[in-house]
């Protein structure tokens, strides 16, 4: 009996993970009732549900408002950038079924794929802001890389996201009373298995330990594995240069 009580047992390994994603899906609801601030708690969450999946058991309230607090500026940025596009794609689909003869209604395909790439970018961002240190540059540019990298995954999130969708318009009252319970946190951390292997896939280092800023990189890691490949060339390419042009000391030097 007491060794069911061990933190290492997976029966408590398995409540805790369940008690931390309903106080996560607490943490999201509330702060996410602004609007404004879906950017920063997506990040907040998608650091709390890779966290879980890494083994650990973190302190939900104050990781998450940590989370929340150090990412909110970078979060709220890209958010309000891609809420605004969502809505400007989905006004003018509104004009073309309203406004617009049937016979052109067909010009309303092309921005459903417009709308398929900002859900992609937007199912990445937030969880490449919640674990490196890019600039919204970056972060839009490997959001997409990533999303076309994985297309899988990404039509795993498209799926997951139009499925809610359609079973909330039919059970509007039952679905959004298990999403504020556990659902939300519920569907961040299965997408987080998947992005969990995409990051280490894609070289990066997830670790179990914090600093100051709650970011956990082993060094600073851009996502772009083509940018960072024509680097490499580019240092080898140098570094074979200076070898034939010196005894080979100064390329020791400079590793």
């Amino acid at each position: 009996m007491a060794s069911f009580f061990s933190q290492k047992h997976p029966a408590t390994i398995f409540l805790t993970a369940v008690c931390n994603l309903i106080f996560v899906n607490f943490c999201f609801v509330i702060t996410c009732i602004p609007i404004i601030t879906i950017g920063a708690s997506l990040t907040a969450m998608n650091r709390i549900t890779i966290k879980i999946l890494l083994g650990e058991n973190p302190p939900v309230f104050s990781e998450y408002f940590r989370s929340f607090k150090n990412n909110f500026k970078q979060s709220t940025v890209i958010w309000l950038i891609l809420a605004a596009i969502t809505g400007f794609f989905v006004w003018e689909i509104y004009l073309i079924n309203t406004a617009l003869p049937p016979e052109y209604t067909w010009t309303q395909y092309p921005i459903y794929f417009l709308l398929l790439a900002v859900f992609s970018c937007m199912a990445y961002a937030f969880p490449i802001i919640a674990w490196f240190d890019e600039n919204n540059k970056q972060v839009i540019k490997n959001s997409l890389l990533l999303s076309l990298a994985n297309i899988p995954s990404t039509i795993f999130f498209a799926i997951i996201t139009l499925a809610l969708g359609l079973v909330t318009y039919v059970y509007p009252v039952l679905v959004l009373s298990l999403m504020c319970f556990m659902g939300f946190a519920l569907v961040a951390f299965m997408e987080s298995v998947f992005l969990k292997r995409i990051f280490e896939k894609a070289g990066a280092k997830l670790t179990s330990d914090d600093d100051e800023e709650g970011d956990v990189l082993d060094e600073e890691y851009q996502l772009d594995e083509a940018e960072k490949d024509s680097e490499e060339d580019e240092d080898e390419t140098e570094a074979a240069e200076d070898e034939g042009s010196s005894d080979g000391k100064e390329p020791e030097e400079a590793e």
